[in-house]
């Protein structure tokens, strides 16, 4: 008897497997990322590469990031974090927001990009508001862009309850290690209520061109 019941245990596990493979065509393609939305996760990840001497620093805080089941990210995103482009300092914002809620990022670096078009350089795109000129935080790996929280989008619930506290979490973590460069929604800016010395960005034209995401990012070399 209790050999059967192991035995249907297995069944039904190879049967679930035969399923999501022939919905996604290979094993590759199947997003094991619960932080995202169906089909926006980097999906099954080779943390192999992450292991040994050769892993690099951080190797440790991204390997934890990424085994995160309140983390998630694109698959260019992942990219840039298992190659060491991301500031530490991110990476331990991010491990810090993924303790209390489910966020999903976007972008670092690779893909991203203020215009259409426009391929990202050292400096923001003249055109992108008034910040054209400045330093591009994002180029540097030391920004990441937020578009989900706790299976919501950012854009359309600014004002949630989940999505507000991605703000105060932020504003509490101390000076040094806090981001100076937060941007988000105009309604979540407003209802959150911080300003300059929290880190937040308050040009309304730089709030009107985030309104689908949050931008957390570290415009200093270091802390």
């Amino acid at each position: 008897m209790i050999l059967w019941f192991w035995r249907a245990i297995a069944g039904a596990v190879l049967l679930f497997g035969i399923v999501l493979l022939t919905a996604c065509g290979s094993l590759k393609e199947v997003d094991l990322t619960p932080a995202c939305p169906p089909g926006v996760g980097g999906g099954i990840r080779d943390l192999g590469s992450l292991k040994g001497d050769d892993a690099g620093s951080g190797s440790t805080a991204v390997r934890r990031l990424l085994e995160s089941p309140n983390f998630g990210a694109t698959s260019q995103a992942v990219r840039d974090l298992e190659r060491g482009i991301v500031d530490q300092r991110l990476i331990a914002t991010l491990w810090l927001l993924s303790r209390e809620h489910r966020i999903c990022i976007q972008t670092f670096k690779e893909g991203h990009y203020f215009l259409p078009g426009v391929e990202d350089g050292p400096r923001i795109p003249e055109g992108y508001g008034k910040a054209g000129g400045l330093r591009n935080t994002h180029y540097f790996g030391r920004a990441a862009d937020v578009w989900w929280v706790d299976g919501k989008p950012v854009e359309g619930n600014a004002t949630d309850q989940n999505v507000l506290e991605i703000g105060e979490i932020l504003a509490d973590i101390p000076p040094g290690r806090r981001p100076d460069q937060t941007i988000g929604p105009p309604r979540w800016t407003k209802a959150l209520g911080y300003g300059r010395k929290k880190g937040w960005v308050l040009a309304p034209d730089q709030l009107g061109l985030h309104r689908d995401h949050i931008h957390i990012g570290y415009m200093n070399d270091s802390g």
